[in-house]
């Protein structure tokens, strides 16, 4: 596997011959430029009037091919200098620095059950490890996998998908990087998708006038010139066109800033719509995503750009010179309004599906890069079953460096049992909580997961870790805490109904992560509170993890057979402490609280 250093060096060195060669094109465009002026102005100079006709129509020729190569060059530049965007930002992933500004946020809702406390978005956070789509709809689409487990079925096809893009990483980032070229690709498109969807209604007798006037308009203005009429007919007849586009001005309007944003898009829309339909692999979601760009006999790529042109041409109107000396006398509205619904009559309904498929590849594509960028992580195995099934070997955190991530191991089957951690302050009792679920997350959104081997059932993760007061909803931390167990009991009562894309709802078991429980209150209702939560747990179809300070907790793991006790120990070391975050069967018996106390200075 060509590393990602290898790939920023090669096509930084492709990029700045690019370079080079756009610098001599520049050179090249102004000599033959002053050329061409210095020859026909002098073959004018000798009254040699057809010559100097025929040089400049030379000059013209070759001056516009000395720009589309000029154009050709620069595009090809700036395609490589994206490439090594990427793969600097790639190899800096691999130490979990995040470059890119998008954290998704803006993608959780508030009350979520696990986004928040997981990091799933966030300055430092799973989605910012796993996003390379560049669309809005790509990020939504990512971000959609996040929150929501899908099916069992979906799950493997998504799976297979990634298989088959990982090895692609020349297509992968070639669309990213195309992506890239215009930033109004990142732009919502919901109005786009919304005009296309609808209609302009236009009079029957515009259709026939959009042909006629212009016509008998140009024929007032040469008679105008040639002297047979006075030059207020120009004008009259000039205004005449205004009164026929005034019943559609409003519509006109609404369709040029429907399209105007999205227009200089549209063209690079249609090059990634090429992208996927030449995606590489035969696994059966990717054959699909390419059936789903094509609409009768067209492909998306040829449809997409005609109606780039067609945008392109109808907003020149917003241009005032543009509109006043040639749209109002061509009627270019008209037009380009019935251009425009011809354009929608055919392809508007499939527009939204083609941009549907386009953010599905986007989010395959990340998943992909991910798998790609990590070989040593392990494809997780996705059991058919109703009951909480984990069993993690080698499990690591997956925002934490590779090379510094503690990896543990942890396996339990079942519905109603809790795994009940123990620990000393900072020695990673949040963290492999953390670690469990993220990986959980990933492997129901079809990525492959920090873990040597992985395998787990589908279940709707639920969390309480990160409980704040509220000024606002005058809510304190623990009422707060209480609130999200209130939630996750209603859950377990009454499993709710999750969508997983088109697919009939189906009812999860929870598998729930609960830190430091109930830690907002004194020790003997903590205690009382806590053990009297687990065992309502037991009586349903949930399963998860709960970390504690409470020894006594502990002692619930030696009285029955659905608690099994782990900890997470620390060592003092020459008055130091020092962490192993090696999770070990059994309640911990070292506390570090009092050591950490004195290193600051209160005498005990």
């Amino acid at each position: 596997m060509t590393s990602f250093s290898d790939r920023q060096r090669d096509f930084q060195q492709k990029a700045d011959a690019d370079q080079q060669r756009h610098n001599q094109l520049a050179i090249w465009r102004l000599v033959w430029f002053s050329v061409s002026v210095a020859t026909i102005w002098q073959l004018l100079a000798n009254k040699q009037t057809f010559w100097a006709l025929l040089a400049s129509l030379i000059g013209l020729v070759v001056f516009a091919r000395i720009m589309t190569w000029h154009r050709a060059v620069r595009r090809q530049r700036d395609l490589n200098r994206n490439l090594v965007d990427i793969n600097l930002d790639e190899q800096q992933r691999l130490n979990r620095t995040f470059s890119r500004p998008e954290t998704g946020v803006a993608y959780a809702p508030a009350d979520h059950a696990y986004a928040h406390d997981l990091d799933v978005f966030g300055k430092h956070s799973l989605f910012r490890l796993l996003n390379r789509t560049r669309t809005h709809d790509g990020a939504a689409r990512l971000a959609q996998y996040l929150l929501q487990p899908a099916l069992h079925h979906t799950i493997f096809l998504r799976q297979q998908a990634v298989d088959a893009l990982k090895p692609h990483i020349n297509w992968r980032q070639d669309i990213e990087a195309t992506a890239m070229l215009n930033e109004k690709i990142s732009l919502p498109t919901e109005g786009l998708r919304t005009w296309a969807t609808g209609t302009t209604p236009l009079p029957t007798w515009l259709n026939l006038a959009r042909f006629v006037l212009p016509v008998l308009t140009l024929g007032v203005f040469i008679s105008w010139v040639m002297g047979y009429v006075p030059g207020w007919s120009v004008f009259a007849a000039i205004g005449l066109h205004g009164v026929v586009l005034n019943p559609v001005q409003a519509t006109t309007k609404q369709a040029s800033e429907q399209t105007h944003d999205i227009a200089k898009a549209l063209a690079d829309f249609a090059d990634l719509f090429r992208f996927v339909e030449s995606l590489p692999g035969e696994a059966l979601l990717l054959t699909n995503l390419r059936k789903r760009l094509q609409s009768g006999s067209v492909m998306a790529s040829t449809a997409v750009g005609h109606l780039a042109r067609l945008v392109e041409n109808f907003n020149f109107r917003r241009n005032p010179y543009f509109y006043l000396f040639i749209g109002l006398p061509s009627l270019w509205d008209a037009h380009y309004l019935f251009a425009l619904n011809r354009w929608r009559a055919q392809h508007g309904p499939a527009l939204a599906d083609w941009f549907s498929a386009l953010a599905e590849t986007e989010a395959l594509n990340s998943l992909a890069g991910f798998a790609y960028a990590h070989p040593d992580y392990a494809q997780p195995d996705l059991l058919d079953e109703h009951n909480v099934h984990i069993d993690a070997q080698q499990v690591a955190h997956p925002l934490i460096p590779p090379a510094r991530a503690i990896a543990n191991s942890l396996a339990f089957d079942g519905s109603g049992k809790t795994i009940l951690i123990t620990g000393s302050n900072m020695s990673g009792k949040s963290t492999f909580l953390r670690t469990v679920g993220l990986n959980v997350v990933l492997a129901q959104a079809g990525a492959v997961v920090a873990a040597r081997r992985f395998v787990c059932s589908p279940v709707q993760v639920y969390t309480s870790m990160r409980t704040q007061d509220s000024l606002e909803e005058n809510t304190s931390s623990f009422y707060a805490e209480l609130k999200r167990l209130r939630t996750l009991i209603q859950h377990t009562q009454n499993v709710p109904s999750l969508p997983a894309d088109s697919a009939p709802t189906v009812n999860l078991p929870i598998l729930y992560f609960l830190d430091e429980i109930l830690k907002g209150t004194n020790s003997a209702d903590r205690h009382k509170g806590a053990e009297a939560l687990i065992r309502q747990l037991h009586r349903t179809k949930a399963s998860g993890f709960v970390s504690t300070h409470d020894l006594e907790l502990g002692q619930l793991g030696e009285s029955v057979d659905f608690v099994q006790n782990y900890h997470f120990r620390s060592d003092i070391h020459e008055g130091e402490v020092t962490f192993d975050y090696t999770l070990r069967p059994g309640v911990c018996q070292s506390f570090n609280a009092s050591q950490l106390m004195k290193a600051i200075g209160i005498d005990l």
